[in-house]
């Protein structure tokens, strides 16, 4: 069992958690197919969600970074009590006073009532007309997360949901392979009974049959672990019971359509998305060389105070001073120390980065889609020649079977071809499963894992 159990190593992931053997109960069968599984792990998938949350994150920073282009409106209202007033000096000549002398002279009274209403509005900002196509940029950044992450749950999905189907196939061969020991191993039993046989040719299929056995409860617990895991993509119930053998009437039907398959390693997710942020990082670099240009803004505000003796305002004997102005700033940066300078060559740098990171990807995506291709052949390859192997398996194993009955062919050798047979269709499902984890790996190369939808 251990070679069989080799290639599902995501039965682990099942046992994490506290997967039971035999955990179906009984009840309708749900047929699943691989589309299907896709949709519901799409579905109930945390990754996915939190990436469209994300995604809507980023939609309220993009209106928040909009605001800065709408009227800035603001209004302000005090309540001051000063219990000591200031004192102020005024010349005395203002008072026919001695030329060089001051009066102290207290303005105002104790308390001050007084409301301020402003309203600025940017006018010429160069910065921040030249960040405006950062929205869209990181839109498309946001969407390509996604994107990615649904890649990650399709692929895993698959996985789980191929392995499973390769190890219930195991399953059936294992089961008919036990039915056929159980037939020899009671006409073994009656040839005993006859004295045409030795006692030790029954045990020896009483030791297969067992081996067997075991092998077959290994599968099983791997079996309720691996469906377990499939379920728990797909937020079905851990107690559902699935069909999924519609899904392998044809190992290979659409190999000719995986194989003509070509990649443009551009429209990968993983290089649209470094250009994406090449994009940003230029349209960064540009809006902070911005921050060196002169700034125009225009402002109004209206105002109103009152000043009383004591608190009570409501008082009809009270009079209120107004105020009121607009006009225009401009603000032209001469010197910040090389801040702008340095802040753009920061983001030139890391576009630099990622450009090398872009070519390497470009690169290293063609090398991974030619040997995944290769590694599609190979497997297809194999897949007809276990295909092969097993009909001839078959065909001498049935053969032995009835030479067994007319006594001309030793159970040593029936056993054995037995034991070839069963090994010929643990290999032939192991590369059923080959082949498709070599499409997986290819779609996935080429960026086309949405296919399998």
């Amino acid at each position: 069992m251990d070679s069989t159990m080799k290639y599902v190593p995501l039965i682990a992931l099942g046992l994490v958690f506290g997967f039971r053997a035999g955990a179906q109960t009984s009840g309708s069968v749900r047929a699943l197919r691989l589309g299907e599984s896709i949709e519901l792990a799409l579905a109930n998938s945390a990754q996915v969600k939190k990436a469209k949350i994300d995604r809507q994150i980023l939609e309220r920073r993009v209106k928040e970074a909009r605001s800065e282009g709408f009227p800035q409106i603001t209004a302000n209202i005090g309540l001051d009590y000063w219990p000591l007033i200031p004192t102020q000096l005024m010349p005395g000549e203002a008072l026919n006073r001695q030329e060089g002398t001051f009066i102290p002279v207290q303005f105002g009274q104790p308390w001050q009532l007084g409301g301020t209403v402003t309203l600025q509005q940017n006018l010429v900002n160069e910065a921040a007309r030249r960040s405006v196509p950062a929205l869209k940029t990181s839109r498309g950044i946001s969407d390509l997360l996604v994107e990615r992450s649904e890649d990650e749950v399709i692929f895993n999905t698959a996985s789980v949901y191929y392995q499973t189907l390769q190890v219930e196939q195991l399953l059936r061969a294992v089961n008919a392979n036990l039915g056929k020991l159980d037939a020899l191993q009671g006409m073994a039993q009656l040839q005993l009974d006859n004295g045409y046989v030795v006692p030790t040719d029954v045990k020896r299929i009483r030791v297969a049959r067992t081996n067997l056995e075991t092998q077959r409860q290994n599968l099983l617990t791997g079996i309720s672990a691996l469906r377990q895991t499939l379920l728990f993509l797909c937020g079905l119930p851990s107690d559902e019971m699935l069909d999924m053998s519609a899904e392998i009437s044809d190992p290979a039907a659409d190999s000719s359509r995986w194989q003509s398959l070509t990649l443009d390693p551009k429209t990968t997710t993983e290089s649209r998305l470094i250009a994406n942020q090449r994009e940003l990082l230029h349209i960064q670099r540009r809006s902070a060389i911005a921050e060196a240009l002169p700034s125009l803004s225009g402002f109004a505000t209206i105002s109103a105070q009152a000043f009383r003796p004591d608190i009570n305002f409501f008082d009809t004997d009270r009079t209120w001073y107004g105020a009121a102005g607009a006009g225009l700033r401009l603000k032209i940066p001469i010197f910040d120390g090389f801040r702008v300078h340095n802040k753009a060559w920061l983001f030139k740098l890391e576009e630099q980065k990622l450009e090398e990171d872009h070519r390497q990807l470009n690169d290293a995506k063609a090398l991974e889609f030619r040997q995944a291709k290769e590694q599609l052949a190979t497997s297809l390859r194999a897949l007809r020649t276990q295909t092969e192997n097993v009909a001839l398996a078959r065909e001498i194993t049935d053969k032995l079977v009835l030479q067994y009955k007319e006594g001309v062919a030793s159970l040593t050798d029936l056993l054995n071809a037995q034991t070839a047979l069963s090994e010929a269709e643990t290999n032939y499902w192991q590369q059923v499963f080959s082949y498709k984890l070599a499409v997986l790996k290819l779609l996935k190369t080429a960026g086309r894992l949405a296919e399998l939808k």
